[in-house]
């Protein structure tokens, strides 16, 4: 099967561009059903993706409408399929076109306007790429619906016969369906995929180059050794005397021009380079975000779908060296994606259906058109961490690109710049068109292994191999400025257990918010908690019109991340964070208008907390400021379980260069301070772009310095301020917890499966809860205790004790119970081996004193039960057989779950870690208790939200189907299954109903010390 995919582009008057978008609107993005309806296929082949836009050219000078589609046939056979369904539509936003005369043809028309890429010197520099090469539309459609019914059938078999017999069970449930039953019959297989070998590809490339690029010059070596040789024979008479006349001569001079030609191309090379990094050192950089109207316009018709699609529109540098390098880059591209990278995939990125790169002919102006799976942070995640060279090579070219070097270096790696970037070139996709809007290109994939197994598989190895396609077994400057940082950064201060929150709105005057803050400010804690001298503190977040309210300037925003200007409550951040149905922000108690300010209160007593909080509502009174909503919050205990049972704030990240990070932290837990803090390098290396003012508005010079020059170049006056310095983003959700819903759903599904699985497996409520957390109530992990937690297990080896002392057995040698020890095992994530086994150390003294065996000098309790994180989810437990790939934990932080011991995925995990600070609330009368759960982090998209979107409520993460997160998901229908895999077949849990609603919500920012002291007076 081959796939068109083809790129019309016509010219479009600028004063006709507002009505080209609206029109497009009208076709809809998702496609309107009318749309959908006529594009759908009527047999094999078909369009796959489709979208229509009216854009203008990024110096504002131009005007495009561009149409591009990506189809299965000939680009002929999938235009004419296009005309004919929704032609009429087309042809009348073409008709806006400059070039468009009254009664043309439209069919011509297009093809008058296609622009074919390539990377040869003549060709338009562009490059097409295809995520799933050898599928159809309708094939795709069909290998769904087989895999759909074959997992039916899987979940529904007993799992103790024969892998052989159970996919022979299927495939004679496959023939008896008529509409399914061709399934069995073989399908053409693609070309094995063979590893790629570095020294073909260049090779091989050395050859394309040459044919590429040199063939003009090898045409004049041609040309002069021609010439050469005829002028030596034009005495020669005969036509093969004359011939052979002609290479005796010519050929010496062939030889000799070919050498004066590699010495030109060399020295071409060194000159081409040189001029490069020339232009590198000096290139502008853009830094600014997108306007918000263009972001709001983009986030309105993203993540509707499991896919999304974006369009971004450059413009390529304007020296010659730009403009052959990038058909330089798009050479190297194409070369390694067809020679190099298995097929459909760019590195190690496989979640592209359909893209392409397409210079716009007679301009600079360069399109990039992507159809991906799954959320556009994901997608950019992707690039930056597993292929950032390909796409540093050619936005690299473009204006306003983030620092590089040679070509292919730096770049993209600087991810938040580069995001910025990639914002700040796209704009909406007004229409976009899907034909399987519910799949990603890994369950495509999946899909069709399990139509090839239908007819292939022969062995017992081979069917255990396809039954695990159904989920069951494996897939394969630093330091801180701690004087400015408010104390919560350091941890949750549980050595302050009383609290309580107070959500505030503060006054339109400047001047009284600005008194309300100095009045509070001797109050807020700095600092390692550890110091802090008073028994009851304050901890101080503000959203942005918090922070506007007390003087911020408004033109700011643009640098603050768009997220946290503008809350968590539209619509398209609904579907980000998953707040649908009951957890609709429409319902909440509070947060429907973000609060300007969240004030946390917490103290070493009570009455501590009391006296500071009568303190701050009478400051909130002398401001003129409404009575704060107060949420008070229960006092932490030695028992840290939460509402559900299990013991909480067990994993957390650990900042480096704080103190927690020196006491023998796991290094797996270790993060730069940049991930949490702004203002420092985070794991990459890169300072993340941070909030700024213009220097004119810190005349007192009260902020910190964004970028201080260190050459005394520059004055202070000239250096733009760093608002963001020592401060963090922090997000609140109150979340109610449905305990009783929860234990009713684990003793149901406990009853259902009760013999479901022998010994050493004992299936009980406690059984299936660990399972969905990840960890059993006691905190100890699953990976460590799969088959009951470590408090049960203890109590056996106890009682095994004491019944071997009543017996009169001495010198007794007791098991180890390794979650005993207040020292772990180290893991060593960079060698793949998650345990260090010198680590183990035996609590024989500890059990013996429990059965009453040790001296009595030595008799004691047993120490409390040390919940384990010290382990690599893919290296330990690859398969999820002790702890689900949809679990709690494996999701919310999967380590290295996603590529079992390889530490660059610990690394790209660590990118998307929160620190967690959240305390369980006190409920009102007749609710359901619940958490005011509270994060930080330095970039609220790429880790809360991703997150959020991503790990926890994606129903696909890992390769799962339908599986969002057991504990936060939302009941929604056909996405809230959850699957226990074992030995002998996965266990399909029953859907679950919602476990916890969100309440309320806002996104806030903790500023550090210096940002608190401009607010309060900036003159």
């Amino acid at each position: 099967m081959t796939h068109a995919m083809v790129t019309f582009i016509a010219p479009l008057a600028l004063e006709k561009l507002d009505a080209a978008q609206q029109a497009i609107d009208g076709l809809g993005n998702p496609a309107t059903d009318a749309i959908r309806q006529k594009l759908a296929p009527d047999g094999e082949e078909g369009t796959h993706f489709a979208s229509l836009h009216a854009i203008c050219s990024p110096d504002g000078q131009r005007g495009y409408i561009v149409f591009e589609f990506s189809a299965d046939g000939s680009e002929d056979v999938a235009t004419a399929r296009i005309v004919k369904a929704i032609g009429s539509e087309l042809k009348s936003i073409f008709m806006l076109s400059s070039h468009w005369s009254d009664g043309g043809d439209f069919a011509a028309f297009l093809k008058a306007h296609k622009v074919t890429v390539g990377s040869g010197l003549l060709d338009y520099p562009g490059l097409p790429f295809a995520g799933t090469p050898p599928l159809s539309v309708g094939r795709i459609h069909f290998e769904d619906e087989v895999a759909r019914f074959c997992a039916s059938h899987v979940e529904s078999q007993d799992r103790d016969r024969p892998a052989l017999t159970r996919i022979a069970e299927v495939r004679a449930a496959i023939a008896a369906e008529a509409t399914l039953k061709s399934a069995l019959e073989p399908v053409t297989p693609a070309p094995p995929f063979e590893e790629g070998d570095l020294l073909g590809l260049i090779t091989s490339g050395i050859g394309a180059f040459i044919t590429t690029y040199l063939w003009p010059l090898m045409a004049v070596v041609g040309l002069a050794g021609f010439i050469a040789g005829a002028h030596e024979a034009r005495h020669v008479h005969g036509f093969w005397h004359w011939i052979g006349a002609v290479l005796y001569s010519g050929v010496p001079v062939l030889w000799a021009a070919l050498w004066i030609a590699l010495v030109v191309v060399i020295g071409a090379a060194i000159a081409l380079y040189l001029a490069l990094r020339a232009a590198e050192d000096t290139d502008s950089i853009e830094v600014h975000s997108a306007p918000q109207a263009v972001n709001c316009a983009m986030f309105e018709h993203e993540n509707i779908l499991v896919q999304n699609h974006m369009i971004s529109i450059t413009e390529r540098k304007p020296d010659l060296v730009r403009a052959f390098t990038l058909r330089l880059v798009f050479f190297v591209i194409a070369l390694a994606a067809t020679r190099y990278f298995r097929p459909g995939f760019l590195s190690d990125i496989g979640t592209i259906h359909f893209a392409r790169w397409v210079t716009v002919p007679g301009s600079r102006d360069l399109l990039f058109m992507s159809n991906y799976g799954g959320s556009w942070e994901s997608y950019l995640e992707d690039f930056i961490t597993k292929a950032h060279a390909g796409l540093t090579g050619v936005w690299s070219n473009t204006v306003g690109f983030p620092r590089t070097q040679n070509l292919f270096e730096l770049g993209a790696t600087d991810g938040d710049r580069f995001k910025r970037f990639a914002r700040h070139s796209m704009v909406p996709t007004r229409f976009w068109y899907s034909a399987y809007p519910t799949l990603i290109t890994d369950v495509i994939r999946s899909n069709a292994l399990v139509r090839a197994g239908l007819s292939g598989v022969m062995t017992e190895d081979e069917a255990v191999n396809w039954l695990s396609l159904f989920g069951s077994a494996a897939r394969p400057a630093s330091k801180l400025v701690t004087n400015d940082i408010q104390s919560i950064i350091f941890g949750g201060l549980g050595f302050l257990p009383f609290g309580t929150c107070l959500l505030c709105d503060l006054p339109d005057d400047k001047p009284q918010a600005r008194a309300w803050l100095k009045a509070i400010y001797d109050s807020i804690a700095f600092n390692d908690g550890r110091r802090l001298a008073h028994d009851a503190v304050i901890t101080l977040s503000l959203s942005w019109r918090g922070l506007t309210r007390l003087g911020l300037p408004v033109y700011a925003g643009i640098t603050f991340p768009f997220a946290f200007v503008e809350g968590m409550t539209q619509a398209h951040r609904a579907r980000i964070l998953g707040d649908t149905g009951d957890n609709d922000p429409g319902t909440w108690w509070w947060g429907k208008r973000p609060p300007d300010a969240a004030i946390l209160i917490y103290g070493r007593s009570g009455s501590s907390v009391d006296r500071l909080k009568q303190q701050f509502l009478a400051d909130c009174a002398a401001a003129g400021m409404p009575p704060p909503r107060e949420i008070p919050l229960k006092t932490i205990t030695e028992d840290k379980r939460e509402a559900f049972g299990f013991v909480d704030g067990i994993s957390q990240p650990v900042i480096r260069g704080t103190y927690k990070s020196l006491r023998n932290a796991d290094p797996i837990h270790i993060v730069a301070p940049g991930e949490m803090i702004l203002g420092y390098p985070d794991n990459r290396g890169y300072v993340p772009p941070s909030p700024t003012l213009e220097p004119n508005s810190d005349p007192a010079n009260k902020l910190p310095l964004l970028g201080a020059p260190n050459d005394f170049a520059r004055t202070v006056a000239d250096a733009t301020r760093d608002v963001g310095f020592n401060g963090s983003f922090l997000v609140i959700r109150q979340l109610e917890q449905h305990v009783d819903e929860f234990n009713a759903y684990c003793e149901d599904q406990a009853s259902r499966f009760k013999n479901r699985l022998g010994a050493p497996y004992h299936i009980t409520d406690k059984f299936i809860g660990a399972k969905l957390v990840g960890r059993w109530q006691d905190g100890s992990s699953l990976l460590r205790e799969p088959y009951e937690s470590a408090t049960d297990h203890r109590t056996k080896l106890l009682d095994r004790a004491k019944t071997q002392a009543k017996l009169g057995i001495a010198n007794l040698v007791m098991e180890s119970v390794d979650v005993d020890v207040t020292s772990r095992p180290r893991s060593h994530p960079l060698g793949g081996t998650p345990i260090d086994p010198a680590g183990k150390h035996p609590d024989k003294l500890g059990l013996q004193a429990a059965a009453g065996l040790a001296p009595p000098s030595a008799r004691h309790h047993p120490r409390p039960i040390q919940p384990d994180n010290d382990f690599l989810f893919g290296a330990e437990d690859p398969d999820g057989l002790r702890c689900p790939y949809g679990a709690h934990i494996r999701r919310a932080n999967p380590r290295d779950s996603l590529d079992p011991g390889n530490a660059d995925q610990v690394a790209i995990s660590n990118r998307h870690r929160i620190t967690r600070i959240g305390r369980q609330y006190v409920p009102e009368e007749g609710r359901d208790p619940g958490l005011l759960f509270m994060c930080f982090c330095a970039d609220i998209e790429r880790q809360f939200e991703f997150l959020q979107q991503t790990w926890l409520k994606s129903p696909s993460f890992h390769g799962l189907a339908s599986e969002k997160d057991p504990i936060l998901g939302d009941a929604q229908h056909g996405a809230c299954s959850f699957t226990v895999p074992s030995p002998d077949g996965p266990i399909g849990l029953k859907p679950m109903p919602r476990f916890v609603t969100t309440r309320g919500g806002g996104y806030f920012f903790i500023p550090g010390r210096r940002l608190i002291e401009f607010l309060i007076d900036p003159s």
